[in-house]
């Protein structure tokens, strides 16, 4: 089976199955879902971070990062997305006093900077998806659908039209000619939401908007996990999908994009 075959069969199976776990908890009012579904897809994805640390030398707490994933996020829901910022706080001081009583002053300070980033990276960023199964599961799809429909139009895009890198330091792989693909079909995705079917005119240019960002903040998490992949010497974080790689692969552009899809629709036209 070609990597192309494989990589449309992987989404073909979890598209569906991840849309409908948001569906079920959100028609059966079941929070805890959410968060034990976030901590799971994070806590794979911790794990191949972990990994990706280790290969550049930095000596991680590893127990404590795997138990603060799921602790921060099983959290939001009795204490409320509110908090979120009092919990990660609390979760960054143990993760430096735990690295540096383990540690000498030097490899303390480093654990402290990549667990206390990891944690930042992961378990906070994608804690956003709860605050959007809040507003509603129309949100979710509408901020998937771009995310896959950038991660796909930049795929295909790239692969069939691209000539120019984009930093070929980082990754051969990136073209221009993907990115402009990718945000054009982000853009169209972005219009998939009723709210704004009622007065186009008046939310074109926000749909617009809210493409482009979500495509450029979803390439530059592509861009940056791939910084991190090269710096470890590896191609892929992990194997668990075939076709993408590993966890963090997959979800890498949708850390970056959700706390600024989350923002805009809250404080910039105010619909969640």
């Amino acid at each position: 089976m070609t990597s192309l075959a494989k990589r449309l069969l992987t989404a073909a199976l979890a598209i569906p199955l991840v849309l409908a776990v948001f569906w079920a908890c959100d028609h059966y009012h079941v929070d805890w879902g959410v968060c034990l579904f976030l901590s799971i897809v994070t806590m794979i994805a911790g794990w191949e971070y972990l990994h990706l640390v280790a290969n550049l030398g930095i000596p991680l707490p590893r127990e404590l990062i795997m138990f603060a994933i799921p602790a921060y996020l099983m959290l939001l829901v009795p204490w409320g997305g509110q908090y979120a910022i009092v919990l990660a706080g609390a979760v960054v001081y143990l993760i430096v006093f735990y690295s540096f009583s383990r540690r000498g002053a030097r490899e303390g300070f480093f654990a402290s900077l990549a667990g206390t980033f990891g944690f930042l990276y992961l378990a906070v960023t994608i804690s956003f998806i709860y605050l959007l199964h809040q507003a509603g599961f129309p949100y979710i799809v509408h901020f998937l659908l771009m995310v896959w429909g950038y991660d796909s139009g930049a795929y295909f895009t790239g692969s069939l039209f691209g000539r120019h890198q984009l930093l070929p330091r980082i990754s051969l792989a990136k073209t221009w000619e993907g990115v402009a693909g990718g945000i054009a079909l982000a853009i169209v995705a972005a219009a998939i939401l009723p709210e704004f079917w009622g007065d186009i005119p008046r939310w074109l240019p926000h749909i617009v908007a809210l493409g482009a960002l979500e495509g450029a903040f979803c390439q530059m998490g592509d861009l940056f996990e791939s910084l991190v992949k090269r710096a470890a010497g590896v191609k892929d974080a992990g194997w668990l999908l075939p076709g993408h790689g590993g966890m963090l692969d997959r979800i890498d552009g949708l850390l970056a994009a959700v706390p600024v899809y989350y923002f805009y629709m809250h404080f910039v036209i105010g619909l969640i």
